[in-house]
């Protein structure tokens, strides 16, 4: 089809090539995939579907941008990111755990762990041909704390993107450019959520903090696709800032009229409102306000999309350690005494029980410093 790269298309799934060339498809494309850092917003309550929706958006952007999935830490969520044909990159703070098994072992296939001290590690462990996942939730014993580490985390992206301090991600680093980074967040509300969700001074200022700073980003080449269970579950700086929308189940938006007119469509023009969407459909509406098709939501597959492979999911589990990046164990204490602002660094430094002792030579020079 015009317009469409055959390059990219060779890439696709058989089944995504075929989507892509249909009328939604090319619409979708247009005005979402091929837009540079185009944000979305997944909207529809309990049971939607939004997180399988999130992990079709994945299976499409994987493609021409590096994946950072910021896990709500629920419901087995990330397994489906480990059948989609790229290495998994799981990134958790430093002395926290997290296992993924097969038949209660230790399941390894293009799987790796790697774990930060920092915040600002995480830019530096993410890794450009992979599904970066962000282990964060069940990582602190202190919800003020995980709150904290991802208010650092955010504000340090929107600076250093700004004064070029953050290695430039993408999949294929020889393409030049800058970065091509879409950061998905699953139930958005733990994270970034609004006065309907919460009062709370603590996330209230969290929230402000990182939506602020989440506005900073998007001409860095970084694009935000979040899922909420309604439409006023995050602040508005955020949603008005999310110009594609992805209407599950069930999904409610009486305050914007474009969006309203999807959800309860006027009775007489026959369209199918979202109270009879399935489970497994959805419908995108770009930023004007406009979907294809009109009338009726599009279907989204089921992810692990081959049966061997789901079949494969249900041997796996997802053991979390139960131990806290806020809480390290006393062993780690004379480290992080001696070595409190090396950051991505730290990993290098010799912890003083490790270090030689001083060895003086019969003269009385020290020939190491231990």
């Amino acid at each position: 089809m015009r317009g469409i790269n055959p390059a990219y298309l060779d890439k696709l799934e058989e089944s995504q090539r075929a989507f892509i060339l249909t009328a939604p498809g090319k619409h979708f494309a247009d005005n979402f995939l091929f837009i540079e850092a185009e944000h979305g917003y997944v909207i529809g309550p309990t049971g939607s579907g939004k997180t399988n929706k999130n992990h079709n958006l994945c299976n499409w952007l994987k493609y021409t941008e590096t994946i950072l999935w910021i896990s709500a830490s629920k419901d087995k969520d990330i397994l489906p990111l480990l059948f989609m044909g790229l290495p998994v990159n799981i990134i958790i703070p430093k002395y926290a755990g997290i296992e993924i098994t097969l038949d209660r072992k230790p399941f390894h296939e293009n799987l790796t762990y790697s774990y930060v001290t920092d915040p600002s590690d995480i830019f530096y462990a993410i890794k450009g041909d992979y599904i970066n996942i962000l282990e964060v939730r069940n990582a602190f014993w202190s919800r003020d704390n995980l709150l904290d580490f991802m208010i650092a985390f955010f504000k340090q992206l929107a600076e250093g993107l700004r004064q070029g301090n953050i290695p430039r991600i993408r999949p294929n680093l020889k393409d030049g450019g800058k970065s091509k980074v879409t950061v998905i967040i699953d139930e958005s509300q733990w994270l970034i959520a609004g006065t309907k969700v919460t009062n709370d001074p603590k996330r209230v200022k969290a929230t402000e903090e990182i939506a602020g700073n989440m506005l900073e980003v998007r001409t860095y080449g970084w694009r935000f696709v979040i899922s909420s269970q309604g439409f006023t579950n995050v602040v508005p700086l955020i949603r008005e800032n999310m110009p594609a929308v992805f209407l599950c189940a069930n999904a409610q938006v009486p305050d914007v009229p474009s969006l309203r007119y999807h959800c309860t469509p006027p009775p007489h023009l026959m369209h199918t409102p979202t109270s009879r969407f399935k489970r497994n459909e959805w419908k995108f509406v770009d930023r004007q306000g406009k979907a294809i098709p009109n009338t009726r939501p599009q279907p989204v597959p089921l992810f692990p999309k081959r049966e061997e492979d789901r079949e494969l999911m249900k041997r796996m589990d997802i053991k979390y350690a139960r131990t806290y990046h806020d809480r390290p164990p006393e062993s780690a204490e004379p480290e992080a005494e001696c070595f409190p602002e090396l950051g991505r660094f730290s990993a290098m430094a010799i912890p003083p029980e490790k270090a030689e002792p001083p060895t003086i030579s019969r003269f009385g020079q020290v020939i190491n410093d231990g």
